[in-house]
């Protein structure tokens, strides 16, 4: 991969984060700064399965990824549920 090819995938990485971090009102700086944070945050979690658990990081990928999954589908679920919450104090 040459430098400016770098470069380009560098550009774009950063536009569709600050892409995504005005959607939801955060300037790029803030989204970044939040990205680093949970990074940092699953990187505690990895190291703690792994002296936990032992093994190469490769091997917890899937626990990685059903503890994501289970997250990101609590979130929704609380999200959904406060939604409704607030539309039936809405139409009452």
């Amino acid at each position: 991969m040459t430098m400016s090819e770098r470069l380009i995938g560098e550009r774009r990485e950063f536009m569709d984060m600050a892409r995504r971090g005005l959607k939801q009102g955060l300037t790029a700086d803030k989204r970044a700064a939040s990205r680093e944070a949970r990074a940092d945050e699953w990187t505690k979690w990895l190291r703690y399965r792994m002296e936990k658990r032992g093994g190469d990081p490769v091997a917890h990928l899937p626990d990685l990824a059903a503890e994501l999954e289970e997250r990101i589908q609590d979130e929704v679920k609380a999200a959904i549920k406060k939604l409704k919450s607030e539309l039936r104090k809405a139409l009452d």
